[in-house]
């Protein structure tokens, strides 16, 4: 008795371009957990406060409104270092890659500092 290799599956040609065939939709919770993962690699960010489950607690948040996105965004920074340039560099690099990951136009970034930590910024 001799076996023979199966011939492998043909799927049919896809008809309709990649860009007309649907869209992605990112949530708001994609989009803030995005954006923690994002901070947390930011120079000068010691940490990010994530949300924890208690509703009246500041953590940091992404709401998507169709093609654009807000962000408010909760960190510890290194201390000492110059607050202003440090959160204006968290606020534009945060601002170029959540763009660049996601599609969509970031149409606001809000860093608040809520701890300093000491050491080497």
């Amino acid at each position: 008795m001799s076996t023979t290799a199966a011939d492998p599956v043909r799927l049919p040609a896809q008809r309709v371009p990649a860009e007309l065939r649907g869209r992605t939709s990112i949530t708001d919770r994609a989009a803030t957990r995005i954006t923690c993962r994002l901070a947390e690699s930011l120079a000068g960010v010691r940490a990010v406060t994530a949300h924890d489950g208690l509703p009246w607690t500041r953590t940091t948040a992404a709401r998507v409104d169709g093609g654009q996105v807000r962000v408010r965004l909760f960190v510890t920074v290194g201390y000492p270092a110059p607050l202003r340039a440090t959160t204006r560099r968290i606020r534009e690099d945060l601002a170029a890659e959540l763009g660049r990951l996601t599609g969509l136009k970031v149409s606001e970034v809000d860093v608040v500092v809520t701890h300093l930590a000491p050491g080497a910024p």
